[in-house]
């Protein structure tokens, strides 16, 4: 199948000026064109101290943003199996401070261990033993200040570097406005158990986010990626949760259907950079390659249409591959078609941020049809025409105006230059219609300005 959206359409700005609808320029182009990357370093804080650690997925909990990281090398006070950060400023996102240093130096982790886990760990025969808490999918937040989190529950042993991995636990994070007399710490509260075992999908573990009332949550098994709901009022109880078959979400999770495969760690967030209402996708692959990979959607469930857009660079570490890539669509303005994502280097390095921008374009099919010959009853007749030209042929008006919506559906060039084509047809099928009364053509020249403004403002509709 060609490229679905044809440099044809994408190269001409619509008249429908962007500025009118709140954003700086236009739509980011699909597939996304990279016009550069601007490295911005490593997410620290000046006057603390620099310890290597991975993931920096960042969730918001209270009206404030925080990093969530896995091991954290703590220097010669040891390793913290996570830990977070508090994001000083939105406008500095490279800046994030630890709000929990003892005075040995030691970060004090967000998830911690438990007294079975204490005494287990405790035992001679486990001294090069440690258990860790991975917060790979964020926190979901189901009131202010409240929130959960699915964890991997890993045991390590440092004498082979072996990682057995026990599955997936949930905690209640709440934030503590007053605790260490700084404002914005976390606790957590640890769920008895495990709510997923490593023989099915580690769901929460890979990406969560809240859309409504319902909580999503993606999870890897083997090479697949499955998605899992459950009301945000219900996120303890297992047999609340509904899993994808591919076609419905049911209680049955042997059932479920993946919906990805081979990516390795990643977001899926909300976004109008590509277009109004669509699901984006960031993260990266198994194949260690260092690959920023990039997705769209029109719905969670996909179908996604997934392309590499840059390759990811080390800082202290610039042998090894790049892992834990993620965005944080709340750090830039995306109406400007940046993006700020991060990813890690091996230790010594940390979490790497950058800025993304992507060449931007126009809206829809319609800049291409010059309008200023045609009266608003052509245009109505036009659009109505169009209309069922589209049920003909399998899609929405929406659709057709929406090139961002015409290429998660998969149209190719064929495709679009069929859909340009039905507004052409239409619009010309109008105008023979016309009643060419010399009181109309006097008219049509005035109207004409008209007409446009009533297909644009059609088109905005459409276009949410």
């Amino acid at each position: 199948m060609n490229s679905p959206l044809s440099q044809h359409f994408l190269g001409t700005q619509t008249t429908l000026s962007t500025t009118q609808r709140g954003r700086d320029s236009g739509y980011a182009q699909w597939p996304p064109v990279v016009e550069r990357v601007d490295n911005l370093g490593y997410i620290e804080v000046r006057d603390q101290p620099f310890y290597s650690h991975d993931i920096g997925r960042s969730s918001e909990l209270g009206g404030r943003i925080y990093y969530l990281n896995g091991d954290t090398m703590c220097n010669d006070a040891g390793i913290a199996s996570n830990s977070y950060q508090l994001v000083l400023d939105r406008k500095r996102a490279t800046e994030a401070r630890y709000l929990s240093i003892d005075k040995e130096g030691f970060v004090q982790p967000l998830i911690d261990k438990d007294e079975e886990e204490i005494h287990y760990l405790s035992l001679p025969e486990n001294k090069t033993k440690r258990v860790a808490f991975w917060c790979f999918g964020g926190i979901v937040e189901i009131s202010p200040g409240l929130g959960w989190v699915w964890y991997q529950k890993y045991f390590i042993d440092h004498s082979d570097n072996s990682h057995d991995l026990v599955g997936v636990g949930l905690a209640r994070i709440s934030q503590d406005k007053h605790a260490y007399g700084i404002a914005g710490q976390l606790s957590s509260a640890r769920m008895p158990g495990l709510m997923f075992r490593i023989n099915e999908p580690l769901f929460g573990s890979f990406c969560t986010l809240v859309d409504g009332d319902m909580v999503y949550l993606w999870g890897q098994k083997d090479s697949d990626i499955f998605l899992a709901r459950v009301p945000k009022a219900n996120c303890q109880h297992r047999h609340m949760y509904q899993y994808w078959n591919g076609s419905a979400y049911i209680s049955q999770i042997t059932e479920a259907a993946p919906i990805l495969r081979d990516f390795q760690h990643g977001q899926v967030f909300q976004s109008d950079l590509f277009g109004p209402h669509l699901w984006m996708f960031i993260g990266c692959t198994r194949w260690a390659d260092s690959q920023v990979m990039i997705g769209m959607s029109c719905r969670l469930e996909g179908p996604w249409d997934m392309h590499p857009i840059h390759l990811a660079t080390g800082i202290r570490d610039p042998v090894n591959y790049r892992y834990c890539i993620y965005p944080h669509p709340w750090a830039t303005n995306m109406a400007k078609g940046k993006l700020l994502v991060t990813w890690c280097d091996h230790w010594p390095g940390g979490v790497i941020a950058a800025k993304i921008r992507f060449a931007t374009v126009g809206t829809t099919h319609w800049a291409h049809i010059p309008l200023s010959g045609y009266s608003d009853r052509v245009v109505c007749t036009a659009l109505s025409k169009t209309s069922e030209a589209c049920r003909d042929n399998g899609l929405t008006l929406d659709e057709l105006m929406n090139p961002r919506r015409l290429s998660v559906r998969g149209i190719d060039q064929q495709g679009v230059e069929l859909a340009v084509n039905m507004i052409r047809d239409s619009l010309a099928i109008a105008r023979k219609e016309e009643t060419a009364d010399q009181h109309a053509a006097s008219e049509e020249s005035s109207q004409a300005s008209l007409g446009e403004r009533l297909i644009r403002k059609i088109i905005k509709h459409a276009c949410g």
